[in-house]
């Protein structure tokens, strides 16, 4: 059985995405996560804190996933870098509401938008040092440059599934699937 916490993590979640920041209340998260306004506020004082408690999980869920695929010891360092691809698609196919939250970014208030920025650029870092790490081993282009490799990652899979979700159609397909990893093998001059 999910915490009170949880759901209304989860109907913030929903909240936020369906409606944006601005138009999103706390009377809409608490009537959609089923929770009582008293319990709404008694785990989260303002819409603010529970905006970024909700992007702070997500960020933090992603980072975990795509660093449990970087080290898998089981596979090759080709290997891994294709899982990571394919988790990160995996992950926005789960996570359809978060897809839609970490990519609308905006929320219209610079301090806001810095916040969630400061919390993608720890996922960025996290990347960033995979790849990194890649090159140095030679597995990628040494003349690539790491930043725009994980932006390119986020937006390629991130808008991939946020298109398909526009579109009613199923995410983590193995035409979609294949076709971003064989994207990113030939940029990445992966050959297995």
């Amino acid at each position: 059985m999910m915490s009170k916490k949880d759901l209304i993590t989860e109907g913030a979640l929903r909240a936020f995405a369906q409606n944006g920041y601005a138009e999103t209340t706390m009377d809409a998260i608490a009537d959609v996560a089923k929770v009582a306004k008293g319990t709404l506020y008694y785990h989260f004082k303002t819409k603010e804190e529970l905006f970024y408690y909700v992007n702070r999980k997500g960020v933090d869920l992603l980072v975990q996933t795509v660093t449990h695929a970087m080290k898998d010891e089981g596979r090759s360092v080709a290997e891994r870098m294709l899982a990571v691809f394919d988790e990160h698609l995996r992950f926005f196919a789960d996570n359809k509401d978060l897809c839609i939250l970490l990519l609308q970014f905006s929320s219209g208030d610079q301090e806001r938008d810095s916040m969630i920025g400061s919390l993608l650029g720890e996922y960025f870092a996290t990347m960033e040092k995979f790849l990194r790490t890649l090159q140095e081993q030679g597995i990628i282009n040494a003349e690539l440059d790491v930043h725009t490799l994980a932006s390119a990652l986020f937006g390629m899979v991130g808008f991939t599934a946020l298109r398909q979700m526009y579109r009613g159609e199923a995410i983590y397909t193995d035409e979609t699937r294949n076709t971003l990893i064989a994207l990113c093998k030939g940029a990445l001059g992966l050959q297995s």
